[in-house]
């Protein structure tokens, strides 16, 4: 199965950072393969929330989230046209004031062929431009 994990270092409070992660209406305004974010629900511990993205093709999917403030972020596929699963997960840990470490993993099984270059873009290539796109908005909010 696929995967990927990396980390970056914000420089922003993990509360700040946090809420950047869980703001998903807004991700569509940074996170440029992001078309369309519908939130189906949420509250202060759990979100499920519909995404569309653009990578090469058109992908929709829907993930259930578990959220543990200023901490972790958790999250598995419910339903989705190209991925059979998708898990994967935000540890947030802040290494001094206002200095955030934030780890990111992902596992996905796309239970059927998807070409290489489709794959790679979602697991890999893509992963430096979302970590700087995150980075980057969290920073200018701090």
């Amino acid at each position: 199965m696929p995967g990927a994990n990396t980390s970056v270092t914000i420089e922003a409070p993990a509360k700040t950072v946090y809420e950047v992660f869980t703001d998903f209406d807004s991700y569509p305004e940074f996170l440029s393969e992001t078309r369309r974010v519908e939130v189906i629900k949420q509250t202060a511990k759990t979100a499920q929330v519909e995404f569309e993205i653009k990578v090469i093709k058109k992908i929709q999917y829907t993930l259930d989230y578990k959220l543990t403030s200023n901490k972790k972020i958790v999250w598995d596929l419910l339903e989705g046209d190209l991925f059979k699963t998708c898990s994967g997960s935000w540890t947030l840990k802040e290494s001094k004031k206002g200095i955030t470490e934030a780890q990111y993993d992902i596992e996905v099984d796309f239970g059927m062929f998807v070409p290489k270059k489709i794959t790679e873009m979602l697991v890999g290539k893509n992963l430096p431009s979302l970590m700087k796109s995150f980075k980057d908005r969290a920073e200018s909010l701090a």
